[in-house]
């Protein structure tokens, strides 16, 4: 592989950084929440609402999301630093991520949200399509919360992920 096509398989969504950080929940077979760390999210549609989010199909979430067809988006901020780089660096086919956040209900989905989380996105699975190594994951928005709506961002700030394992936050 020579040095331009490095560049482009491994580096160029890093020009695309800071983006905010986004913990997918999902559920488990056996009801219980699953928790993965995203950055790769993006709205698609204003009208109706609808968000995608991209997740290899070898993770232990892709197969969550596709057999519940519900998922939650929190945005932590960071003050969850620690739990966040837990959850992402551990997969839930081999770690119970149930007790690492603190869990409550959503109020459109059987999929819990991120207590502590500054913002929360409840989705229903609209579809999947593969993409090169990801599928794009598409939600339809049913529901949406925020500490502070309409402050967005003025009294609470969401980590951001600058690429690989480097964190940081919005100064004003």
């Amino acid at each position: 592989m020579d040095a331009i096509t490095k560049d482009l398989s491994s580096l160029y969504y890093r020009l695309l950084c800071p983006r905010v950080v986004t913990i997918v929940v999902s559920l488990r077979l056996d009801g219980k929440p699953n928790a993965m760390v995203a950055a790769w999210h993006t709205p698609v549609s204003v009208n109706p609402p609808i968000v995608a989010i991209a997740i290899a199909p070898s993770r232990f979430t892709h197969n969550l999301i596709q057999n519940s067809g519900e998922f939650t988006i929190n945005i932590p901020d960071m003050a969850l630093v620690d739990k966040v780089e837990m959850a992402g660096y551990n997969s839930g086919a081999s770690m119970d991520k149930s007790t690492l956040f603190k869990y409550a209900p959503s109020r459109m989905l059987k999929t819990p949200i991120i207590e502590d989380a500054i913002g929360v996105i409840e989705c229903k699975l609209n579809r999947m399509l593969e993409m090169g190594d990801h599928s794009l994951i598409f939600g339809n928005v049913v529901g949406v919360s925020s500490k502070g709506f309409g402050e967005v961002w003025r009294t609470s700030t969401p980590m951001l992920h600058l690429g690989t394992n480097f964190f940081t936050e919005l100064k004003k």
